[in-house]
């Protein structure tokens, strides 16, 4: 049971080719197209009629089966068992109709599908020509050289041994040109995967801090002015924190870099741990971080801050009784905000936990500066 759920799962063994997600809808497109592609190759128009001297058997060679093997091979043996049905009933209907519909080629050209995806979808784990020689020649000469044979024997009287004879010679020539047309046709589409891979990797490294695997300081920037503007805009809660390690300085002095690396790195996997998926952490360079918190009040914003700051004091990086400490400013945005003024307030908070003895979360009272401005005024 579990390996037929397997079959209907994305989890393939070999994903070398996978160079998207292999959705419903994208594999419906690809599905169509294999369909139309199909159809079109069985036209006996596209037929080539082969008779071996001095065997007296025939064989109609198209491309509508190498279609069917290749559609499993890339959609997967479900998706290339259903091209397969579906190839074969509307040839059928459209070329042949004038001769007697057998259900059983239909199912043999859905079989022809499933096995080629399975064997390169789940039996393989990378893509090589090794993989798809199996894949194209196991399915085609089970079904084409030997089951179809016996159907013909059994419906027709067709000789058995000549009309096997005659399809393997073929298959002798076409299934390492198939081979080598479908290897070069998936190489493609891994190439596709191998440069997507790379650019999702390079836009990664522009955003993330190698070090903590935090947001860095330029997506950082980026995030705030469009969480800034989403806030101004529907009068939402956005809370800003700003942090800065106590004393990093002599970590790095009394144990070395590698240790004081290690201890950034710890901050970081806390960071990302105690916030949420919609909030966002960054290192913004050396020992200081800021942190994003949309949705978030300011008395939301310092209960965060406070687990930030408890679960920064357990880190066990560092032996003797070195303490570990992280200061921490926090500021609710406020309608008479711009960008500059939010940030300042929040750095002005950090300054005001380190002026007052490090190892604590501040705010920054506005009304309180309006209120001694407006004093000195007077």
């Amino acid at each position: 049971m579990e390996w037929f759920v397997n079959l209907f799962s994305k989890n393939r063994k070999n994903k070398d080719i996978l160079y998207r997600e292999f959705n419903f809808s994208f594999c419906l497109k690809l599905f169509t197209l294999m369909v139309l592609a199909g159809i079109f190759f069985d036209n006996p128009a596209n037929s080539i009629n082969f008779s071996v001297y001095p065997l007296e058997e025939a064989v109609r060679l198209n491309l509508r089966p190498p279609v069917i093997i290749l559609s499993g091979m890339i959609l997967g043996p479900i998706w290339g068992s259903v091209t397969g049905g579906f190839i074969d009933i509307f040839s059928f209907f459209i070329w042949h109709s004038d001769m007697d519909y057998m259900v059983i080629f239909t199912l043999l050209s859905m079989l022809r599908g499933f096995i080629a995806g399975y064997i390169f979808n789940y039996f393989y784990t990378n893509f090589n020509i090794k993989s798809v020689l199996k894949s194209i020649a196991i399915p085609h000469i089970m079904i084409s050289a030997l089951i179809i044979p016996i159907v013909l024997n059994y419906k027709y009287q067709v000789n058995f041994i000549s009309n096997v004879v005659v399809r393997l010679l073929i298959h002798f020539f076409t299934i390492p040109l198939f081979t080598l047309i479908f290897y070069y046709i998936l190489k493609s589409l891994k190439k596709s995967k191998d440069l997507k891979s790379l650019h999702e990797k390079l836009k990664s490294m522009l955003k993330i801090d190698d070090l903590t695997g935090l947001s860095n300081r330029r997506h950082f920037m980026d995030f705030l002015n469009k969480m800034f503007s989403l806030s101004k805009r529907h009068d939402h809660s956005l809370t800003l924190l700003m942090a800065d390690l106590d004393n990093f300085k002599n970590i790095n002095d009394n144990y070395g870099h590698h240790k004081g690396d290690e201890f950034l790195k710890a901050v970081g996997e806390i960071l990302k741990r105690k916030t949420r998926n919609e909030d966002l952490a960054a290192r913004i360079g050396g020992d200081e971080f800021m942190i994003l918190l949309p949705e978030t009040n300011i008395n939301e914003a310092i209960n965060i801050a406070d687990r930030i700051k408890r679960c920064v004091a357990n880190i066990d990086i560092l032996s003797d009784n070195i303490s570990n400490t992280i200061s921490i400013g926090a500021a609710e945005l406020n309608r008479d905000d711009d960008v500059e003024s939010f940030l300042k307030r929040a750095d002005d908070s950090l300054y005001k936990a380190k002026e007052n003895g490090r190892d604590r979360v501040e705010t920054f009272n506005i009304d309180y500066i309006q209120g001694s401005k407006e004093l000195e005024l007077s």
